[in-house]
């Protein structure tokens, strides 16, 4: 993780003001890199990095970083897993001065073009490359946009950063809601729109996505990649083997760092195949188990299991928290941009404070395998009896499964939305679900969850299923190697059946057909505290009295006792008191 931050500016003649600016910008988001920080800037560019050191650790790697004669200029957030594949192919034409992934970025660059090179490299990342001689500059998301980038264009200039807080230090930025997007993220546990965001005039690079910023700040949006579909034609063998393969490849280049990696280890499916194929390639990692003290949930126990059985060290830490609510509320600041106010953001956060004490910066998680393999029981709308019903009220079920509202006008207006995007997508209602997903939910809710979370303690979190290859080939598998069976069911273990398979080579069978769990993160106790200490913000924020009503508000807010009222209250209580607490954070952020 590092925080990037910089100001373009091809229209006027007197830019010094922007190297203070940029300063602030930096500073804002110096969480995300805190071993170091450095400017660099020409009449017209202005650029700004905070440092994690991963890779090569001297100063050599330090950003910005340049080419030989400075003509190429490049802030990097992220990973390039096969910089050292793409070397020998740079290393005769060009002059290396680190060993850093960065440089691979800049040369390979010059050697391909921006194309040539987005078409080679593979990881996680979000940068900005500006070519001086052609006087552009290209502001560049990873495929599946797991790295955060945001820009806010004005008449003078382009400023970009790798959190929207950067652009709060700016003197002419004013703070609002952009109340169409505010509109639909009030029906989903996240904004499902990959370019806007909820803070008015401030946008995210799509995923796959480049932005070119050339002279006199004209903007044009370019997709580089797409997911490629072509019906996997092998049997169940060959799907196991590839796909076993290929999360080998994926994890093995995860493991590269020059500095402690873990795993995150919970005791689930997808961490646990995860730490065993890392413990396949000989890596000496410490897996890590994290329980909540007040928690009623414990995984440990089956973490424990895991560990004996594949002969790994593993690291038990408790989170005891003795003020969360607290806690939460004066971290408020990490969600951000409010992409997503998954209570597990902030879980996130305090267990990646945990991991940090250890000496571990970098930490593999499981992130993604429910999005790419269909490990959700919603999933399971694809199989009978349900396969005999529309897709309209499949969708509307779908909605259901993920909101829990029973609210006919919402509920009917945003299922509504959701059809339409799934009837988007190709295939089956299955594909329909994982391209969606995958689309939509992966970039703007576990990407931003777990990115957040973790760079907010200066972690590095990496995600082994989102390797674009990877989910490439989860893409084109048949249905059902996938989900297995023809009937829904709430008690077999029919999701992410080949991974299952896969698993059964390395771990217990109690392991590998365990059932997706709810998180460990006493969100309950959270919320009722929350209710009632902020009752006031939130009956009085503009945007939630506009939404709900004043009276809809206190109809949400006292405890409910039919059980389907009991989720939505959890669900929108939840959502009102983390909109209401991060509004006035950010309405006030600066002043003071």
């Amino acid at each position: 993780m590092c925080g990037l931050a910089g100001i373009l500016s091809f229209t006027s003649d007197d830019n010094s003001p922007y190297i203070a600016q940029v300063g602030r910008m930096a500073d804002s988001v110096k969480h995300r890199g805190p071993d170091n920080q450095v400017f660099w800037s020409d009449e017209r560019v202005f650029l700004g990095f905070d440092r994690l050191s991963i890779i090569d650790l001297s100063s050599s790697g330090n950003q910005p970083m340049t080419n030989e004669d400075n003509s190429i200029v490049i802030v990097f957030n992220g990973e390039i897993y096969n910089f050292k594949e793409l070397l020998p192919q740079l290393q005769s034409s060009h002059i290396f001065v680190s060993h850093s992934d960065t440089e691979v970025l800049i040369h390979g660059y010059e050697q391909w073009g921006l194309s040539g090179l987005l078409g080679k490299i593979e990881g996680m990342f979000a940068f900005c490359l500006y070519d001086r001689v052609k006087k552009e500059a290209y502001l560049v998301r990873d495929r599946i946009g797991k790295k955060p980038l945001y820009y806010w264009a004005t008449s003078d200039f382009v400023a970009f950063a790798s959190e929207t807080k950067a652009f709060f230090t700016q003197r002419d930025f004013v703070f609002d809601v952009d109340q169409e997007a505010f509109d639909l993220w009030l029906g989903f546990p996240y904004l499902p729109d990959n370019e806007k965001t909820l803070i008015s005039g401030i946008r995210k690079v799509p995923p796959a996505h480049y932005l070119t910023i050339k002279e006199n700040n004209g903007l044009s949006l370019h997709r580089y990649w797409q997911i490629s579909y072509s019906p996997f034609t092998g049997d169940f063998a060959q799907a196991l083997e590839q796909t076993e393969n290929l999360l080998l490849t994926s994890i093995r280049k995860r493991l590269v760092a020059d500095v402690p990696v873990g795993i995150l280890l919970s005791g689930g499916l997808d961490s646990s195949l995860i730490a065993a194929l890392a413990k396949k390639e000989g890596s000496h990692v410490r897996a890590i188990n994290i329980s909540f003290s007040n928690s009623t949930i414990d995984e440990s126990p089956f973490a424990q299991k895991v560990a004996d059985y594949c002969g790994l060290d593993l690291i038990k830490l408790q989170l005891n928290c003795p003020d969360l609510y607290q806690s939460f509320k004066e971290n408020i600041w990490i969600f951000d941009d409010l992409s997503t106010y998954d209570s597990g953001l902030f879980s996130t956060y305090l267990m990646s404070q945990r991991v940090k004490e250890t000496g571990i910066k970098v930490l593999l998680t499981g992130e993604g395998a429910d999005e790419v393999f269909g490990g959700y029981t919603w999933f399971g709308l694809s199989k009978y009896p349900f396969s005999l019903l529309p897709q309209s009220f499949k969708s509307l079920l779908y909605y259901y499964a993920i909101m829990r509202v029973v609210s006919k006008p919402c509920f009917l207006k945003y299922a509504s939305w959701l059809n339409s995007r799934l009837n988007e997508q190709a295939g089956s209602f299955f594909e329909k679900l994982q391209r969606y997903e995958i689309q939509y939910s992966l970039p703007n809710h576990y990407c931003m969850k777990l990115d957040k979370g973790s760079s907010a303690a200066s972690v590095e979190a990496r995600t082994p299923y989102l390797a674009h290859y990877l989910v490439e080939l989860a893409c084109n598998l048949p249905d059902k190697y996938k989900m297995a069976g023809d009937f829904f069911s709430l008690s077999r273990s029919n999701e992410k059946f080949v991974l299952r398979e896969v698993a059964k080579k390395y771990l217990p069978e109690e392991i590998c057909q365990r059932k997706k769990k709810g998180g460990m993160f006493p969100l309950y106790q959270l919320l009722e505290i929350g209710l009632e200490k902020e009752r006031e913000l939130i009956l009085n924020n503009p945007y939630l009295v506009r939404a709900f009503g004043r009276s809809g508000l206190e109809r949400l807010l006292p405890r409910q006792n039919f059980k389907p009222l009991i989720r939505q209250r959890e669900w929108l209580g939840w959502k009102c008191l983390v909109f209401a607490l991060w509004f006035d954070y950010y309405s006030n952020y600066g002043k003071n």
